[in-house]
């Protein structure tokens, strides 16, 4: 007969609450990037230039309501964000209409990934379990 210890990570039932606040600013800053980018945080593709003729100000940035107003939070469920936006035609660029094209401002896309990865890293695992 082979006996054996086996030592192993357990898993934190809790990872969400402790770690929704850092990954929820993670979020946020990941879109303002991309915003300050112009260009569509899911895919990394640059907005759609404007028609001419253009203004001076930068795409979806001529008052600044629009980003000024959206605000970040996390649900109870793991891994779901909100982002709410004072202002009433925030929709209508994200999807794009029939005489404006689509600039996405709001998701998620893979370079932001391996941060949100090592910080669910540090919360995930809380101590260890031994099995003999």
């Amino acid at each position: 007969m082979i006996k054996f210890r086996l030592t192993v990570p357990k898993v934190n039932p809790d990872w969400w609450k402790s770690s929704k606040s850092r990954l929820t600013k993670i979020v946020e800053d990941y879109n303002r990037q991309s915003w300050g980018e112009q260009k569509d945080p899911v895919t990394g593709s640059g907005w759609a230039p404007r028609k001419q003729p253009t203004g001076t100000h930068p795409l979806l940035r001529k008052s600044g309501k629009m980003q000024d107003s959206t605000r970040f939070s996390s649900s109870t469920m793991p891994m779901m964000f909100t982002a709410k936006v004072g202002v009433n035609y925030g929709g209508f660029h994200m999807s794009g209409t029939s005489k404006m094209p689509q600039r996405r401002w709001l998701g998620i896309g893979s370079p932001v990934i391996p941060e949100m990865e090592r910080e669910i890293a540090k919360h995930i695992f809380k101590g260890r379990v031994t099995y003999s």
